[in-house]
């Protein structure tokens, strides 16, 4: 009986070359500094980010459908102001009252004591939201506030005896369980499309708005790139309209 028998011999890898050595070097801390830059990218885009605001210039009548449709999906009924009735003209005409009476000059609230000033004041049709700030100016009998209607959007008011301007921006980063969607716009959507801010503006007289109101459109786009650094989470676009500028200079 035949016995066959193997020898079978073992090479270790040949050692790696200088040249593949310093390629290996090289690819390994250009992944880590691509890491480090994509970090660096996400703090930015996050605390030095300033917004920029741009108008659509879009036609009147399709905002106002698109406002419409908003509100009827229960977006919120924040964008509307357009009647008699409407909580707004009730804060207008509450807050236009403060600050007429007022005999102490400029007055600021925010944080828990703005809320504790908006439980006492606010209409019943927002007792669900939450004011952020409110500044009154009585030698000019001038009210700016800010409020919320919890995460889906933020409002600002800025109104004074003859004219008032309401502010809407939508927030569409919300995280809603679809953790892809929620990383797509913080990581592009919020700087390449922006969030929504729908503006209301009406002249005022003594019985509430006088003529038709108007609205517009723009978009806020986060700017990552800028020598700014961001002006806090609670500081939105004021006077976006530019209202009150362009009459002080034509005075």
């Amino acid at each position: 009986m035949a016995t066959w028998t193997t020898n079978t011999t073992t090479t270790d890898d040949a050692e790696a070359t200088p040249l593949q050595k310093a390629r290996d070097k090289i690819l390994g801390v250009g992944w880590t500094l691509i890491k480090i830059l994509f970090v660096m990218f996400l703090i930015m885009a996050e605390f030095c980010s300033v917004p920029k605001l741009e108008d659509t210039r879009s036609n009147p009548s399709d905002i106002r459908e698109e406002m419409d449709s908003l509100i009827r999906s229960g977006t919120t009924r924040e964008l509307e102001l357009d009647n008699d009735d409407n909580a707004d003209l009730t804060l207008y005409n509450t807050m236009m009252t403060l600050v007429t009476n007022m005999r102490f000059g400029d007055f600021e609230l925010e944080g828990a004591k703005a809320q504790e000033f908006w439980a006492a004041y606010a209409p019943e049709k927002k007792s669900d939201t939450t004011l952020d700030y409110i500044r009154f100016q009585s030698a000019e009998r001038r009210v700016l506030l800010r409020y919320s209607n919890g995460i889906a959007s933020e409002i600002t008011m800025e109104f004074d005896d003859r004219y008032l301007s309401k502010t809407v921006v939508l927030n569409y980063g919300i995280f809603n369980g679809k953790i892809l969607s929620w990383i797509g716009w913080k990581l592009v959507g919020r700087f390449a499309f922006g969030y929504p801010c729908y503006v209301t503006e009406a002249n005022m007289n003594g019985n509430g708005i006088n003529g038709d109101v108007t609205i517009r459109k723009f978009t806020i786009r986060n700017q990552v790139f800028s020598w700014s650094f961001s002006p806090g989470k609670r500081r939105q676009i004021e006077n976006i309209t530019g209202h009150w500028v362009t009459r002080e200079a034509s005075v």
